[in-house]
């Protein structure tokens, strides 16, 4: 039987995941930006995300965030063949690949870095979250169609419920794109919900003493 919300944000069997709030993603100096990208929709979702993470903290719900990192080794010709080489995102040791300001983790997070768009290719993210008992994955962060598309697909198919924060996830390519995306996993992967609805979850359960 599907899992309802409710039980989709059961701190027991469920994993915030922050995908990809770097500064070469989400900031005006970063690497998307100087490739000509609109980051006004990413920052007008920023602060939902921050207090969102804030209240998984203060409900005691786990977060995995989520890095990408790029290295002479990992930079394959497959990797970048579509991509600028002038501005390629989030090389090791460089202020475009740490994470945008508010939204750090802190001691005892989880963190996963990945080299490819889904958060599950060459990682041990499948074994972290099995190794806790993890079911549900409620989904967040950069780019929509991209990297959060892609960390969602490839959990779905590893059977883990998904759930994609819709107002906690951008994409530098605009509404549009983000929207496109977020009509897919309605039609095929998983859930779609709000922050408020989540948090408001979490809430009636404190209240509730579950």
């Amino acid at each position: 039987m599907a899992f309802s919300l409710a039980e989709r944000i059961d701190p027991k069997h469920g994993m915030l995941i922050v995908v990809d709030m770097q500064n070469d993603f989400c900031h005006r100096d970063g690497a998307a930006c100087k490739r000509g990208r609109d980051m006004g929709f990413v920052e007008n979702m920023i602060p939902r995300l921050v207090n969102l993470v804030e209240q998984a903290r203060a409900h005691h719900f786990p977060i995995c965030f989520v890095r990408t990192s790029g290295n002479q080794w990992t930079n394959s010709p497959v990797w970048t063949e579509f991509k600028n080489p002038e501005l390629l995102a989030c090389a090791d040791g460089t202020w475009g690949a740490e994470f945008h300001e508010g939204l750090e983790p802190q001691p005892g997070e989880m963190i996963v870095t990945k080299h490819r768009y889904s958060a599950f290719i060459g990682t041990d993210l499948d074994m972290l979250l099995r190794a806790r008992g993890v079911k549900s994955l409620l989904i967040t962060g950069v780019g929509t169609g991209m990297c959060v598309f892609h960390t969602l697909t490839v959990g779905f198919m590893l059977d883990y419920y998904i759930t994609l924060v819709e107002d906690c996830c951008a994409t530098t390519y605009g509404p549009e794109a983000h929207n496109e995306a977020v009509a897919l996993v309605k039609k095929h992967y998983g859930r779609v919900a709000s922050a408020n609805e989540i948090v408001n979850l979490w809430s009636k359960k404190l209240r509730q003493g579950g």
